[in-house]
């Protein structure tokens, strides 16, 4: 038996090298449905989620940060992952060995919004208010740049705004903008660079990209005008040195020889005085009081007076005589006691 005889419907070949479909089967007949494999019916191929980096202890530099782990989670949200496969992918990417692990593989049906919640506890994350605060009071560190100051403020921005959707308390959009713009004016060390960033953070339009790079420029702009002043005070200091040592030389020989003025006018006055004390103290005779009263004094009786010194009586002494008391001797005028001898 031929080929064309078993199989009712053959192909075969023209002498062109066309192929040809001969048989039996009528071009009027119904087609004859196609089996086609499901899985190439099913959606297209994904790649496996994988989350870059790994979850470790808080505050460790090599692992993942909670920001930059929420920001996996949610473009695997946009681009269409199951949920289930994105809390199997953040198991994985924790350290092995760690509690959380262990915690979150003996979970059942963990949900992503759960996790979220779990994530935020372990890397120990501030709340809205706290990262407020600390975004009112910001201030540029002194080894810190204006660019880096600028970076960390306009982090700290989005920490706030993304902990106000998680968190209970909520912050206004435009608050937030208005506390950033007004710690960034206020938190710039230098004064020009802060004078020139104030009318542009009060803008409200313009970008973060923008506003990095009118930074740059003020910063460069200030850097330069530093330099030319520097340069110029350069040139000026050693004449303005010499200047100011020459009067300081002149100062100092003035203040010398007015010390020696004085000095040599002290030593005059000095001479004087001595000469004054040496001229007054030439020597006095003893001062001497004579025997007798005055009129034996007179008649030369000196030796044999026996009368008062004080008031020329007799009778008494001068160490008793009343004559100082009351300005009358003891005896009346003319009287005389004698004296026991």
């Amino acid at each position: 038996m031929s080929d064309s005889e078993t199989d009712p419907v053959g192909v075969s070949e023209e002498p062109t090298g066309e192929p040809t479909i001969t048989g039996s089967a009528s071009a009027t007949s119904p087609p004859q449905p196609s089996t086609v494999n499901p899985a190439l019916t099913g959606p297209p191929y994904r790649k496996e989620l994988k989350i870059q980096g790994q979850i470790g202890e808080p505050g460790q530099r090599d692992k993942l940060s909670f920001m930059s782990l929420v920001h996996q989670i949610e473009g695997a949200v946009k681009k269409g992952y199951p949920d289930s496969e994105i809390v199997a992918a953040v198991i994985k990417a924790v350290t092995p060995g760690l509690q959380l692990r262990s915690y979150l593989e003996g979970r059942e049906e963990l949900e992503l919004k759960v996790l979220r919640r779990l994530l935020r506890a372990h890397f120990q994350e501030r709340g809205a208010t706290e990262l407020y605060q600390e975004l009112c009071g910001m201030a540029q560190g002194p080894k810190e740049s204006p660019q880096t100051f600028l970076l960390r403020a306009l982090a700290l921005r989005q920490k706030v705004l993304f902990a106000s959707k998680e968190c209970d308390v909520k912050y206004d959009k435009s608050l937030v903008e208005s506390m950033f713009a007004h710690s960034v004016s206020t938190g710039l060390l230098d004064s020009d660079i802060r004078g020139e960033m104030r009318p542009l953070l009060l803008q409200d339009k313009l970008l973060d990209e923008e506003l990095l790079e009118r930074m740059n420029k003020i910063v460069s702009r200030e850097t330069d005008r530093k330099k030319k002043t520097q340069t110029k005070s350069h040139l000026v200091a050693p004449v303005e040195a010499s200047r100011a040592k020459a009067v300081e030389e002149k100062d100092k020989k003035g203040a010398g020889r007015s010390l020696y003025d004085e000095v040599q006018s002290l030593k005059a006055q000095i001479n004087e005085i001595h000469q004054a004390l040496t001229s007054n103290t030439q020597p006095r005779p003893p001062r001497y009081r004579r025997r007798g009263c005055t009129m034996c004094q007179k008649n030369g009786d000196e030796e044999s007076c026996h009368h008062c010194y004080k008031c020329g009586k007799s009778g008494h002494f001068a160490r008793g005589c009343r004559q100082s008391e009351n300005g009358q001797g003891s005896l009346l005028r003319g009287e005389e006691k004698p004296t026991n001898m």
